[in-house]
């Protein structure tokens, strides 16, 4: 029996429906590709500049940082550091970023200057420009500026007569003895009951973290070396001040130190 007319009609219809859906199926997901492709490729590219970007801006800061601490650390010793020093960090800047930076210059360079109820400091400002290559040229340049205040390490002033040279080229022998700062009152020998069960106050360095453990409390190991820490002299960590192991605590200073600022000598070991 033949199909009849209609029939025939519809089914090639539906034929020539489905693959003109099939068609335009295939072509929305093309112009889709086309575009957003692109995009997510720039976005990538982008993301890898900007972690460029930040670690340029972390090293010329490191830089920058250091050298002040070097110029605040001599500012009572070397009075030639300042004139010099803007030199010296441009020097170190673009020896160590290369053509990744541009343009770097001081500002408001002041030093030993009284200011916030105290005296010698010493503030500035850093500025320059970062060369990265976005993607999208948006800025060819991407200026940075960095600010620093501190204080100059110009030590104690006292009004005593200096020490004789005679006097400093005697040597004497060291009389260490063992005191709470935060108590007073007493001084005592290495040996005494009271100070041997106590922390001691020690400069975290590579020997202490050599000798001991950080302390898991108090996350001692995220500390640079330099900290103020505390050890016990039969344990094996070492703390920071803000531990709850670390009650009060004990130092050694000179004998005759100790005597001057009003300490005296322990009733049970006689500060021997």
């Amino acid at each position: 029996m033949k199909p009849l007319p209609g029939k025939v009609s519809l089914h090639i219809f539906r034929n020539f429906n489905n693959r003109y859906y099939e068609f335009n199926k295939k072509g929305f997901l093309t112009i889709e590709a086309a575009i957003f492709l692109p995009i997510f490729i720039i976005g990538v590219l982008t993301f890898a500049y900007l972690i460029k970007f930040m670690s340029v801006q972390e090293a010329a800061f490191h830089s920058f940082t250091d050298e002040a601490r070097v110029l605040g650390s001599e500012s009572s010793i070397n009075p030639l550091a300042a004139p010099f020093f803007e030199l010296k960090l441009k020097d170190r800047i673009y020896d160590e970023n290369g053509s990744d930076i541009s343009n770097v210059n001081l500002q408001h360079f002041l030093y030993l200057y009284p200011a916030h109820g105290m005296t010698d400091m010493i503030s500035m400002d850093l500025n320059y420009d970062v060369n990265i290559k976005l993607p999208i040229p948006f800025y060819k340049r991407i200026p940075v500026s960095e600010s620093l205040l501190f204080r100059g390490f110009v030590g104690k002033k006292g009004n005593g007569d200096p020490l004789p040279f005679e006097e400093m080229e005697k040597e004497k022998e060291s009389d260490l003895v063992w005191v709470f700062p935060r108590a007073g009152g007493r001084y005592h020998g290495e040996s005494c009951t009271y100070i041997t069960s106590e922390p001691r106050q020690m400069t975290l360095s590579i020997q202490i973290r050599r000798r001991y453990d950080p302390c898991s409390t108090c996350d001692a190991s995220d500390f640079p070396d330099g900290t103020l820490v505390y050890c016990f002299k039969t344990g094996d960590s070492y703390h920071v001040g803000s531990c709850p192991i670390v009650d009060k605590y004990v130092i050694s200073i000179e004998k005759e130190v100790a005597v001057r600022r009003g300490y005296t000598a322990c009733s049970k070991c006689g500060g021997d």
